[in-house]
């Protein structure tokens, strides 16, 4: 082959690859098409993108003129995930590596890492991966870089999480719930705190923070909302902002709110100590409340809800102090088998059964470990919806494709207060 061939041949295949640039410009829209697949991270499976054809033409170029083509590339895409139809998404990191892992949701709910396939660049690499997904979908993941975790560097999408910032899918079918919005014009609650010191010395003291709502000076017998995990609940998933729309919409009648921290999360929520730190709650934290705020005494205006270890908590409550709570939620909730044998014993009780309100969801991408008998979360929270429909329970139960995350949670702050006490 002559040079002139040569010259010929790249040419082609350059121009070939401007234009794919141009139409990750201008988008892909419907032309791609989406392949639905049922193969785990990690497989080489294709999935008709356009992105998949830019990184195939990027591999006929010689080595040392890539770097020309995916900086053209980075330029029309400087952002991730790079989206495709409804259902496709692509993720790409380009640099110095010698390994660059995706962990996340998809990745079997953070439990297994996905390597990147990647292209020589000369001495750089372009690393990538592509998925089908639902079209709703709204996932976290983060980069491992050779030996770092990291957020991924191009996409401007931050979720907080316990083990800090996440990186966030959103499909083009995910809408954000636009009730954790803070809107101009709208009467606002406030914040108080009390210090809450219980007689059981086990039980170590804390501050406790509540949300009272405008015109409190006007209200009598509120309902109550008890929320775990309270402080990050009120940062993460807006609780205060949530609370005054809902409001001011009159889609629930005023509430006041109580969010409590754990001391010893793991302990209070579901050790040993959780017993009495659920009896602290319902026989000191509830009556304080009570004498110092305008609450109703009856049960039916009393809830409490957690997340994770937290909705297990949430829901032994009401299955235990109903004399105390009928409302309970858990977001993805931790459902070993002693709360299947507290279900059970409640059951046999012949108690307070419809009068009970239980609310609980779980992510299609939920974890996969954490309960017994080899239960993910999504197989343990259908097994508890469809023993309460046997059951004749009143109850929600929704399953979101999403993730163990707060950012998956905090979607559904407004259906727990509506499904306990909307006006309609």
């Amino acid at each position: 082959m002559d040079d002139g061939t040569a010259y010929s041949s790249l040419e082609k295949a350059m121009n070939a690859l401007l234009m794919i640039c141009v139409l990750l410009l201008t988008g892909f829209g419907s032309n791609a098409q989406s392949v639905v697949i049922g193969a785990m991270p990690g497989t080489k499976t294709q999935h008709g993108s356009q992105f998949e054809i830019f990184v195939s033409n990027l591999k006929t170029i010689p080595e040392n003129q890539r770097n020309t083509l995916v900086k053209q590339f980075i330029l029309s895409n400087p952002n991730t995930p790079v989206y495709e139809t409804d259902s496709i998404v692509s993720l790409y990191w380009y640099g110095k590596a010698k390994h660059v892992y995706i962990n996340g949701d998809l990745q079997f709910a953070w439990s297994a890492l996905d390597t990147m396939d990647f292209v020589p660049c000369g001495d750089s690499a372009f690393f990538h991966r592509t998925y089908t997904i639902p079209p709703d979908a709204r996932l976290d993941y983060q980069f491992r870089i050779d030996s770092t975790y990291t957020t991924d560097p191009r996409n401007p999408a931050i979720t907080p999480s316990g083990y800090g910032p996440h990186s966030e899918i959103a499909m083009p079918g995910f809408t954000p719930d636009a009730v954790r919005l803070a809107r101009p014009g709208i009467p606002r609650g406030t914040i108080t705190n009390i210090m809450f010191t219980s007689r059981d010395t086990s039980i170590r003291p804390r501050a406790v923070k509540i949300y009272v709502p405008a015109g409190y000076e006007n209200l009598s017998q509120l309902s109550a909302l008890y929320v775990v995990d309270g402080f990050e609940a009120m940062d993460y998933m807006s609780y205060p902002v949530v609370l005054d729309n809902l409001i001011a919409d009159g889609k629930i009648a005023p509430v006041i709110a109580i969010f409590i921290p754990p001391v010893d999360r793991a302990g209070e929520f579901m050790g040993p100590p959780y017993k009495a730190f659920m009896n602290a709650i319902c026989d000191e934290l509830v009556p304080l409340i009570d004498r110092q705020f305008k609450t109703s005494p009856t049960p039916a205006k009393r809830g409490i809800t957690g997340i994770s270890a937290g909705g297990y908590f949430a829901m032994q409550t009401i299955l235990q102090r109903n004399d105390v709570f009928y409302c309970g939620a858990g977001q993805s909730p931790t459902l070993p088998k002693d709360f299947q044998q507290s279900f059970r014993k409640f059951l046999k009780s012949k108690g307070k059964r419809a009068a009970l309100r239980f609310y609980f969801d779980v992510g299609q991408y939920d974890l996969m470990i954490g309960q017994d008998d080899k239960m993910t979360f999504l197989k343990a929270a259908g097994s508890l919806h469809r023993d309460m429909q046997k059951a004749g329970m009143e109850h929600a139960f929704n399953v979101y494709n999403d993730g163990h995350e707060w950012a998956n949670w905090r979607e559904r702050t407004d259906d727990i207060l509506v499904y306990f006490w909307g006006k309609d």
